[in-house]
């Protein structure tokens, strides 16, 4: 009985630690894409009255690209957590700091 108990313990562990890895894995797989639409969403909610928003979304739709291609995917990482920072402290973005954001991965 006790060794039963053993094995389903370890058969569980091994499953629990499977299961955690492998989504560690893949949030580490997708985690540009997610920095990259939390701060995109970010930049749109704090936009001056009437920007277009499609110009915004093809701006870091373009960066985000750029960053695909140039193989600078880590970069472009800590680009978008930089401005997640600086968002953090705005409230809304003037048309000048927003115009300065979408030139986004061109640093």
């Amino acid at each position: 009985m006790l060794e039963t108990v053993k094995k389903s313990t370890i058969i569980i562990l091994g499953i629990l630690f499977s299961i955690s890895a492998g989504s560690m894995l893949l949030l580490r797989y997708y985690e540009v894409d997610l920095v990259h639409t939390i701060v995109l969403n970010a930049v749109i909610q704090k936009a001056p009255q009437g920007y277009p928003r499609q110009e915004i979304s093809q701006a870091f739709a373009a960066a985000r690209r750029r960053a695909e291609q140039d193989n600078r995917e880590e970069a472009y990482l800590e680009e978008l957590f930089s401005f997640s920072r600086r968002l953090e402290k705005i409230q809304l973005l003037s048309r000048v700091e927003l115009e300065e954001l979408l030139k986004i991965g061109d640093r």
